[in-house]
């Protein structure tokens, strides 16, 4: 079973947007050029930090045989084409200790993925505001890495 990314995110970002603090959804939609001027990211796993998202990923199943919540995790091609297909990212940078940005000019969304060694990839923090534009160092410590 092949899940793709989107069904998942749209909700859990109508969540974000809905509770952000003093403001209606309304009130807290962005132009593009705010959300490029000013990127935003969250992790894969509220309150967590990303950086512990991805040790808790070296080790979680496939989403399909997953028995609890977590990150998406996927077969590395299958993730990719979902990325690519649903929303036009493209792997723009590779960081440290296997994770990779990708990103979307067109959308302007961006996705930090780790890749195990096992040809698993894992979603571990995702945002808005990508611009080919910006650095992908940005967008690494939006996740909280160095790049």
């Amino acid at each position: 079973m092949n899940m793709t990314l989107a069904p998942r995110i749209a909700p859990a970002l109508l969540a974000v947007l809905l509770a952000l603090p003093g403001q209606s959804a309304q009130a807290s939609i962005q132009t593009r050029e705010e959300n490029m001027a000013d990127p935003r990211g969250w992790s894969a796993i509220a309150g967590m930090d990303p950086r512990a998202v991805r040790e808790v990923a070296r080790t979680l199943p496939l989403s399909e045989d997953a028995v609890d919540d977590q990150p998406w995790c996927e077969h590395k091609a299958d993730l990719e084409q979902t990325l690519s297909h649903d929303f036009g990212e493209a792997r723009i940078a590779t960081g440290t200790d296997g994770v990779t940005l990708w990103g979307s000019d067109v959308l302007g969304t961006w996705t930090v993925v780790f890749e195990r060694p096992d040809a698993t990839s894992c979603v571990i923090a995702s945002g808005i505001g990508f611009s080919d534009a910006t650095s992908p160092q940005v967008f690494f410590v939006k996740a909280g890495f160095n790049g």
